[in-house]
């Protein structure tokens, strides 16, 4: 998969140290993987939870929400395309409470 943009999860590292190699785990894993469909993002992922057309993803210990927007890769004729994970936002617990933080423009949290 594709992370639509990986600048954004540089920036919740320097934000949130305590949560830095839990995001390039998870970055490292992405990127390896080539998804379908929610059940295989699951398969990889136990906690994570799809929303509204939002695949949310849990992370140190349900401490933090990683909202993204995850377009599969799909075969079109005899070619298999990438797939691409949209970060959203990266917020605490507390954040992810309110629903307006999800899609906000990341940074503005």
């Amino acid at each position: 998969m594709h992370i639509v943009t990986r600048r954004h999860l540089r920036e919740a590292i320097h934000k949130y140290l305590d949560a830095a190699s839990e995001i390039e785990a998870w970055a490292t894993v992405v990127e390896t993987a080539r998804w379908r469909n929610f059940a295989e993002v699951r398969s990889w992922f136990k906690d994570s939870d799809f929303v509204d057309g939002y695949v949310i993803f849990n992370l140190r210990r349900n401490r933090y929400r990683l909202i993204t927007v995850v377009h599969y890769a799909k075969k079109i004729g005899d070619r298999q395309t990438e797939g691409h994970v949209y970060i959203r936002s990266f917020l605490t617990h507390k954040q992810y409470d309110n629903r307006a933080n999800w899609d906000k423009r990341f940074g503005t949290q």
